[in-house]
């Protein structure tokens, strides 16, 4: 324990108490004795003094440290991982954290976009240095002047590093943000994709001023809410894999939001270009069936509608049964909102079933994608009332010879 008015390591004067809510250090204002940075600063000691703890906490200083210069983590200035309690010394953030300052996101879409790709360039920042954070949320992101910086690398993880953390550190993490597979094989191995489980449950927190447990869309645009559902999957690989194409998705999200481009317009032209290279030479670029799907879930529903009707059947064949089939995740979580809004004619229930065979029916789509093609087949003709899409769900149900596949449909 460091006391108001002690001085710590013959450097620096505690003139009080920053904040004590971290689990494993506590924060304190402090003056240096001599010299100065130019700048406020606070020291952050390891409060916990079991082996383990300090263990960490003195791999949380190194890691910070090795970021030294980087505008984008927060600036740490001096260490002191010999002195009891081990300390660090950081830049103090007057504007606080994005927690603090979400009041003045609601309703401002340009800077929700701001801050959210600030936040995808900072733990870009990490990953590029092989580093996953494993603990984001929004009291990790601290504001300077508009800037953000992200902080608390307790439970950081090098890919790669032999520093490892005990059975007992499997639940460590902030409840709400913690994606599953933590819970299930411990987080000694971290992805990009927990990461970006991490950032959705941010991003919503930030959106909505709720707790992150269960996302719900009520007042969050739709773009946006896909956004959210995408990264917060409880399956790692139906997630976003690489901060590249959560970025894409938010800056196509917020074109529509804020008026920068007509979405139906650029969708349109990308997919007379897919057409066009299914007619001519039966095959198209995957990073062009990317970028649709891409603009195709940041639509607003009615222009979902009007686009999907234009979507050739062939473009689902190729999808289930080429090496593309990785986007049927994307695109079935886009369609799953078209199914849902009814706002289709009833004859259109005939193609959605249609469209879904087609996915069910592929030789390179997963079983869990194969019950969820049925489940929106379904809905839409139950929907619609239309008994010829009833008959095309019939059909699928009745190839079933897998029998893990058959329990999924008996779920459903």
């Amino acid at each position: 324990m460091i006391n108001l008015g002690s001085i710590v390591d013959g450097k620096y004067l505690v003139d009080g108490v920053c904040s004590d809510a971290g689990g494993m250090g506590t924060i304190l204002f402090v003056t240096q004795t001599s010299g100065a940075y130019g700048f406020p600063v606070v020291l952050k000691y390891c409060k916990n003094q079991s082996e383990e703890e300090l263990a960490r906490f003195r791999r949380e200083v190194r890691l910070l440290s090795s970021f030294h210069g980087n505008s984008k983590i927060v600036d740490v200035v001096d260490v002191g991982l010999e002195y009891e309690p081990p300390y660090f010394v950081m830049r103090y953030y007057p504007d606080g954290d994005l927690f603090r300052n979400i009041p003045y996101l609601q309703g401002d879409s340009a800077r929700q976009e701001n801050l959210f790709l600030q936040m995808i360039d900072c733990i870009e920042e990490l990953h590029y240095r092989g580093v996953f954070h494993r603990d984001i949320k929004p009291q990790n992101f601290l504001i300077i002047g508009g800037h953000l910086v992200v902080s608390d690398f307790g439970l950081s993880t090098e890919i790669g590093s032999s520093t490892g953390f005990t059975r007992s550190s499997l639940y460590w993490g902030t409840q709400g943000y913690i994606p599953p597979e933590f819970l299930t094989g411990g987080f000694r191995n971290a992805t990009p994709s927990s990461d970006i489980f991490m950032l959705g449950k941010t991003m919503y927190v930030l959106l909505s001023n709720r707790s992150p447990m269960y996302p719900v869309p009520d007042g969050i645009a739709p773009q946006l809410f896909f956004i959210v559902e995408r990264c917060c999957q409880i399956q790692p690989e139906r997630r976003y894999q690489v901060l590249a194409d959560l970025r894409q998705a938010i800056v196509s999200a917020f074109d529509v939001l804020l008026g920068r481009a007509d979405g139906i317009g650029r969708a349109k032209q990308l997919l007379s270009q897919i057409s066009d290279a299914l007619v001519r030479e039966g095959r198209c670029n995957p990073a062009d069936i990317s970028g649709l799907i891409t603009l195709f879930s940041s639509l607003d529903v009615d222009d979902m509608v009007r686009l999907s009707c234009e979507l050739p059947r062939q473009l689902f064949t190729l999808l289930a049964n080429t090496g593309m089939s990785d986007q049927l995740p994307r695109l079935l979580s886009a369609y799953s909102h078209l199914v849902e809004s009814k706002g289709y004619g009833w004859s259109y229930a005939e193609t959605i079933a249609e469209n879904m065979r087609e996915i069910f029916s592929g030789t390179f789509t997963s079983n869990a994608d194969k019950g969820i093609a049925l489940d929106l087949a379904l809905k839409a003709s139950i929907y619609m009332n239309r008994f010829a899409a009833m008959d095309i769900c019939r059909g699928m149900i009745t190839r079933i010879f897998d029998e893990d596949l058959g329990f999924r449909v008996a779920r459903v």
